[in-house]
């Protein structure tokens, strides 16, 4: 009988610790979570997260992804090219409606695409932060000029600062994402044009990018809301790439001219603003970020993103996770993660060991359901025959949230 009983509690142990247990599905107006209203200025100390009581914080949160930036994969216009990007689809507005009709359109999906109401229902959904990716053209042209030189008018920090008032009424912090480097921190569609990876080469580029986090830092420097800055989007993500600059991501060359572009950005904020942490992304790795020891860096956050949907490469990059915390005192944080079949066991493992997430996508059109918590298949409209107003009433009817399908199933493991 006892051989039984200890059987019997074997088996328990395992259904508990690899996810076998029922989770329950909730429909969408049964989540009503709620954040403490008091944000605080958050920093680093023996790589936790602390707040200003000196209580440890552990980022629960999702992406704001395709709002600022949008990627053609999961969005609403059609996919001309195998590397259609942002920049490409702003091209064709440009050369067909003209600025003022091209800026009406960005203008009108970015007012309905994210509202107070999903801040709120964010909330809701038990999550209490939001990263928001934006690139370099939501605050100058193309040939790096801003589009006004006072602050309060550009449309940029128009809506940076909407999202951050709005998310401290509901006790949401903000990590700011730069997605999008002048000349391309990667060769990657997300940074908004393919093809580039020009950052590390070209001095305009790099300087205009200083001068951009450095508007930021001097802008959002006594926020509460805002939690971190991160500040390359997954640098030398070349796979797929070839050409010059596209070096492997954690070949030496790669590594060696991100972490010197991290450097002089990292001093370069912290010129203006040294309360706010900073995070550097490793991309697949942290291997490949510096000792901040080394370097003399404070209130540091390093990040990867984690795609596999493999339990032992889940277990493995958690297990670096850990080792950067130990080892560095960094905090740290998956950025971006769907990991698929394997989410509810992923998050478990997040969980267990007190690991900051954030989960890839609020919402995404044409992706699949698993990628975002709400999801809509459309019909994409082709941007290139398309009336000026047949592409404005379709923004219109296909933004809201509540036309939206809701991932019942995915939120139920992330809650």
């Amino acid at each position: 009988m006892k051989k039984l009983i200890s059987i019997f509690i074997v088996f328990t142990l395992i259904f508990t610790l690899f996810g076998c247990s029922k989770t329950e599905v909730k429909n969408l107006d049964e989540y009503n979570a709620s954040n403490s209203r008091e944000l605080s200025l958050l920093n680093v100390i023996d790589g936790n997260i602390v707040n200003e009581n000196g209580e440890k914080i552990v980022l629960k949160g999702v992406n704001l992804g395709n709002w600022l930036l949008w990627e053609t994969w999961m969005g609403f216009v059609p996919e001309y090219t195998e590397d259609w990007a942002y920049y490409d689809t702003l091209e064709v507005l440009l050369d067909r409606f003209g600025e003022e009709k091209t800026n009406e359109i960005v203008k009108t999906f970015e007012d309905n695409f994210v509202t107070e109401e999903d801040i709120a229902q964010i909330e809701k959904l038990g999550f209490n932060c939001v990263r928001v990716p934006f690139w370099y053209r939501n605050f100058m042209t193309e040939d790096l000029k801003w589009f006004s030189e006072n602050h309060n008018d550009n449309p940029g920090f128009q809506k940076l600062d909407w999202l951050i008032s709005t998310c401290e009424k509901y006790g949401i912090y903000v990590m700011l994402d730069l997605h999008g480097a002048p000349g391309g921190q990667s060769k990657n569609h997300c940074t908004g044009k393919a093809g580039r990876n020009e950052l590390y080469e070209n001095e305009n580029m790099l300087n205009a990018t200083v001068e951009l986090w450095c508007t930021i830092a001097e802008r959002y420097k006594d926020s509460k809301t805002v939690c971190a800055y991160d500040l390359l989007n997954e640098p030398q993500n070349n796979g797929g790439y070839d050409g010059e600059y596209s070096w492997a991501a954690e070949s030496e060359e790669a590594v060696s001219r991100t972490n010197e572009v991290y450097d002089i950005l990292y001093n370069a904020i912290r010129e203006i603003d040294k309360n706010h942490i900073i995070s550097f992304e490793g991309i697949w790795s942290t291997t490949v970020l510096p000792d901040p020891n080394e370097k003399g860096y404070e209130n540091m956050l390093y990040q990867l993103h984690l795609y596999d949907s493999d339990k032992g490469m889940i277990r493995y990059r958690v297990k670096e996770l850990k080792t950067a915390r130990k080892d560095w005192n960094v905090a740290v944080v998956v950025g971006e993660y769907n990991n698929h079949e394997c989410e509810a066991y992923a998050q478990k493992l997040y969980a267990k060991n007190d690991i900051s997430r954030i989960k890839w996508n609020y919402k995404t059109y044409n992706a699949g359901s698993s990628w975002g918590i709400f999801n809509k298949d459309v019909e994409r409209i082709d941007i290139k025959t398309a009336t000026y107003e047949e592409i404005l009433n379709f923004i219109a009817e296909n933004t809201i949230t509540e036309t939206f399908d809701f991932n019942k199933e995915e939120m139920a493991i992330l809650r």
